[in-house]
């Protein structure tokens, strides 16, 4: 039973014996046991609680992952809400529990597989259901998902050294198993290289993991684990060999590694670290030397042994600066990468830009197995970003893996927002490239699903069916048709559909009537240049009784369509020449030009004549406006010197009366509140400076 099937099966347990005996029918003394909702409202997996907050946010989540499945906050949510339920998740929980758990991560996982902390923790959940088992089938589905996760391979590492550490085996031969799920990384190829005798070989879990991990720029902790897994069995031999490779590898902690090496060179006995090839070939080196010194006959055996350790370190000398030298050639780059984990939020321009400078220079430097690499590594980063996949399928087309472009754009179509069907539909046709026509004929169906009445999938689509089914051309028909009279699309769409359905009918299928007829559903309802083009050529190819009829029928729908005038008098020249060379009326001809091409001369004219004299009234109107704006200016020029003599005349009054009567002045004062103020005898009103408050139809009449 799948998850699905134990979330449908299992009945809520918060239903106790009381409930059951409430609910017992006249019926042979039978109990008839309430049966719990399933689901929710949205068709949900119905969570194992009583909480009705709890049940009614868990059905808001998965609504709203229904309709956008790209909101990460909310299968965030929704996984804090599944950690709520009544019962855990422990062998002992309830089967809801442990079924609704794993449709969630399931279906999170799918959406989002670069999500490296949600595979361990679901490896968690499942060691709690069911063992180490569990725990390693998700694991080995995480190292697909996310093939290049140090972290992930570094737990996956860790969980078997603690959990198999009795069983050696189990560590050095474990490989994928088959567990029916998708491929989705390019890494999952390398382990199905097979040898000259084809037959797959096993690599170790570590080689697996070195494979994927080993040459990104910090993997010392993968590394780290990996050599200690051979210096804890005492295994120097294996051990040297493993560090021999670790040293050559750019990475940020390429040094320690060599100090590493250096020491172990310096401490084990030779013919203990060095591989007997090794060991003979620095021998006769050392050997050599020897020779070459005439005061010694034969070397002693600590000397051949000092001899022999000064050559291997002086070897690995000259590695370690070549590991120098490309890891400096790398650092510039790597320390501007700021966010190397995936997530949904946008990058920033000077990332962007980073990661598009660092591919340019590793595609130079022309090492596949690093452009491969680092390819990898920016799509965790970037991956809902469409031209770094676009890029990385160009550069695998060069190299002509067909495999590895299938890997590549099922990955894409995935990660990439699906509201741009380019990527699905290149997966397409890498798949029928393959061989696959299911899985093509999957990618077409799925984005007509999402995006229906979308046209270049429905070309594409149809001509897919007619490529692999030449002789029978009824499943190329029956997209067109499928796409016909859909709800929710726009009259450009339907034009086209119809358009390209006639098309097909009439020049793949060879069915006259049944183009024509199609071409007819259009008549009176589109006015598309591209429809009546297609319609009067396909008239036009149709030589035979009622030709002139025909053809001269869907010219007239143009005269009196919606288009613009000046299409319709191309089209209108157009027909005047059909007449000209296929028509049988002269009367027709001249009846046709007369009401075609001389009205179009005249009215162009008119228009012409009607646009300078609007114009020429636009220029009378400016300037009449310029001639009133010019008089008021200088109106309020004579006001303003008119009212400074009035001031002027006002201010000498004042000050005669002063000098008169200087007395009254201070005789009696007046409290300025309660003084009747009548204004200056100049008869222009100014307002009171004592601040009393006039009514406001004193100032309406001044």
């Amino acid at each position: 039973m799948d998850s699905a099937e134990a979330a449908v099966a299992y009945t809520s347990p918060h239903h106790g014996a009381a409930d059951v005996n409430s609910v017992q029918e006249e019926n042979g003394g039978e109990v008839v046991v309430p049966q719990q909702p399933t689901t929710t409202p949205s068709g949900a997996p119905m969570p194992t609680t009583t909480d009705p907050a709890l049940i009614e946010a868990w059905d808001r989540c998965w609504t709203v992952i229904k309709a956008t499945p790209g909101e990460f906050d909310v299968w965030e949510e929704l996984m804090r809400l599944a950690d709520r339920q009544d019962g855990g998740f422990t062998p002992d929980a309830p089967p809801a529990n442990i079924a609704n758990v794993r449709i969630l991560y399931d279906a999170f996982l799918e959406q989002f597989p670069l999500c490296f902390g949600y595979w361990k923790k679901y490896s968690d959940l499942e060691f709690l259901a069911r063992g180490a088992e569990g725990a390693i089938e998700i694991f080995e589905r995480g190292v697909k998902g996310i093939a290049n996760s140090v972290d992930l391979w570094v737990q996956y590492c860790t969980f078997i050294m603690e959990h198999k550490a009795d069983n050696r085996e189990e560590i050095e031969q474990t490989r994928a198993k088959d567990l029916g799920t998708r491929p989705v990384h390019s890494l999952s190829i390398l382990r199905k290289e097979q040898d000259g005798l084809g037959v797959t070989r096993q690599f170790t879990l570590f080689e697996r993991g070195a494979k994927c991990v080993g040459l990104d720029f910090m993997p010392h902790v993968f590394w780290e684990k990996f050599i200690s897994f051979y210096e804890e069995k005492e295994e120097h031999s294996k051990m040297f060999q493993l560090m021999e490779r670790v040293i050559k590898i750019p990475m940020h902690q390429y040094a320690r590694f060599y100090q590493q090496y250096v020491q172990l060179a310096s401490t084990r006995p030779m013919s203990e670290i060095l591989s007997e090839e090794q060991y003979n070939t620095f021998k006769a080196k050392a050997t050599a030397r020897g020779a070459q010194d005439e005061s010694s006959e034969e070397m002693p055996e600590e000397q051949l042994e000092a001899e022999i350790r000064r050559l291997v370190i002086e070897a690995s000398g000259l590695i370690y600066a070549r590991t120098a030298e490309e890891t400096n050639k790398r650092w510039p780059f790597e320390a501007e990468i700021k966010r190397p984990y995936f997530h949904v939020k946008p990058m920033d321009m000077p990332q962007l830009s980073n990661w598009r400078r660092y591919l340019d220079f590793e595609e130079t430097e022309g090492d596949v197995e690093r452009i491969r690499v680092l390819y990898e590594r920016c799509l965790v980063t970037c991956a809902l970003y469409e031209e770094f996949w676009l890029r990385y399928g160009a550069w695998a087309r060069s190299l002509g893996n067909v495999d590895l472009l299938q890997d590549i754009y099922s990955r894409a179509v995935v990660m990439v927002p699906s509201s741009n069907p380019s990527l699905a539909l290149t997966l397409a046709m890498i798949e029928e490239e393959r061989g696959d026509n299911e899985a093509a004929r999957q990618q077409y169906q799925k984005t007509l699903e999402r995006l229906p009445g979308h046209i270049e999938t429905i070309v594409r689509f149809a001509n897919f069916e007619r490529r692999i089914s030449p002789s029978d051309l009824s499943a190329s028909e029956l997209v067109y048709a499928s796409q016909l009279g859909l709800d929710n699309i726009d009259m450009m769409t339907q034009t086209a559909i119809v358009t390209l359905y006639a098309k097909f009918l009439w020049q793949v299928r060879k069915d006259v009537d049944g183009a024509r007829a199609i071409f007819k559903t259009g008549e009176g309802k589109f006015d598309s240049r591209f429809y009546f083009s297609n319609y009067i050529k396909f008239e036009m190819d149709q030589p035979g009784e009622d030709y002139e009829k025909r053809v001269s029928a869907v010219y007239e729908q143009v005269r009196y369509s919606g288009l613009p005038e000046s299409v319709r008098n191309d089209y209108g020249q157009s027909y005047l020449d059909f007449v000209m060379e296929f028509g049988t009326s002269a009367a027709r001809y001249n009846q046709l030009e007369a009401d075609i091409k001389a009205p179009s001369v005249y009215v162009a004219q008119s228009r012409k004549r009607a646009a300078a004299a609007a114009e020429q009234a636009e220029e009378e109107e400016r300037a009449k406006r310029h001639r009133q704006e010019e008089a008021e200016v200088k109106e309020e020029k004579r006001d303003d010197v008119a009212m400074d003599g009035q001031v002027q005349a006002s201010s000498e009054s004042v000050e005669k009366d002063s000098a008169v009567a200087p007395s009254d002045a201070g005789s009696e004062m007046v409290d300025p509140a309660h003084a009747q103020w009548a204004g200056p005898a100049s008869g222009y009103s100014y307002p009171p400076a004592t601040g009393v408050s006039l009514p406001f139809s004193t100032f309406l009449c001044t």
